[in-house]
């Protein structure tokens, strides 16, 4: 009896040991360690379209990852930002044309000028729609876009301005302060209590705090003019992430900066360098969310170096982000 118990576990331990020659190895399980390297998956260079109507004649179209959105009025087309290249604006204004035809581009709303929003504006502007962008960015984009300054063809927002009708009126404001950049605008319909909110509001998606001219204090005053009566809406389109109610938008992105910068003027106080903020950002409740492994370290970089009291120069143009 013994032997043939020692021959059949001679015999299973041969026939492991073939399995374990032809199979494939098991993959290693993956423990999260604050400050490792994540592995970035190669760049989605798809280009992908989702519209909502969110009420008559006034439609937001996602472009990949950024919000962008348009207004039907009277006389043709009110377009709000425009994608993050010439491709991306094609595709959009195609999109606006089979959504809303024979109405020609009437004016194009940037609402600031990250790159991401406005490289896909030639197809606008080409087809006749008259640049609004708050005056101080309107040298900039036209810079940026390589094109020549048209002051016939280009309206500079310096606080407040209405476009459209009393049935369907189009407030296009900026808050007054410098906060995500140097010039964000808003878009806001009073009557079908519609907000779109540029990258003011962030949700479920980590905000861009790299701008030159971020400016924390400004971002949370906007955010308490955002949730104001004045600004009433039902649903509010945000620059990046997901279609909300205002408040819960607004929340996140309040959220995410105070979270970001507490940590950051805890560590700051305890001597932590700015040297490898992986292993020292990590900010448990955001990871995984978009844009926290191509963006969030940075933010805790820079803010780091400001609540140590060093200047930063921030980074103009948002190439880390996927193209």
């Amino acid at each position: 009896m013994t032997r043939v118990r020692l021959s059949i576990s001679i015999a299973l331990f041969a026939l492991f040991v073939s399995l374990a020659s032809i199979l494939p190895a098991a993959a290693p399980a993956q423990i999260y360690l604050p400050g490792a390297e994540p592995a970035i998956p190669p760049k989605d260079t798809t280009l992908t379209i989702r519209v909502s109507r969110l009420a008559p004649g006034v439609y937001a179209a996602k472009l990949s990852y950024v919000w962008t959105g348009w207004v039907e009025l009277p006389d043709g087309i009110l377009v709000i930002d425009s994608g993050m290249a010439d491709s991306a604006g094609v595709a959009l204004a195609d999109t606006i044309r089979a959504r809303s035809p024979n109405k020609p581009f009437k004016y194009l709303v940037l609402t600031h000028a990250h790159d991401d929003h406005i490289l896909g504006a030639k197809p606008f502007l080409s087809a006749g729609a008259t640049l609004v962008a708050h005056e101080s960015l309107v040298h900039d984009i036209d810079s940026t876009l390589g094109i020549p300054g048209n002051p016939s063809k280009e309206i500079g927002i310096r606080d407040h301005k209405r476009f459209g009708t009393a049935l369907r009126p189009v407030d296009v404001v900026w808050l007054g302060r410098r906060a995500d950049s140097r010039g964000d605008l808003i878009v806001h319909l009073p009557k079908q209590k519609v907000l779109f909110a540029g990258d003011l509001v962030w949700n479920k998606s980590i905000p861009w705090l790299l701008d030159p001219d971020f400016d924390k204090l400004g971002w949370y005053a906007s955010l308490d003019s955002l949730m104001s009566p004045r600004y009433a809406a039902n649903v509010l389109v945000p620059g990046h992430g997901l279609i909300a109610k205002p408040g819960e938008g607004i929340r996140f992105t309040r959220n995410y900066i105070r979270d970001a910068d507490d940590k950051a003027t805890r560590l700051a106080g305890w001597g932590q360098t700015l040297a490898e903020p992986r292993r020292w950002g990590y900010l448990g409740p955001y990871e995984g969310m978009e844009f926290y492994q191509e963006v969030h370290f940075m933010n805790m970089k820079r803010l780091l170096a400001e609540a140590k009291g060093v200047k930063t120069k921030g980074r103009a143009k948002v190439r880390a982000m996927r193209q």
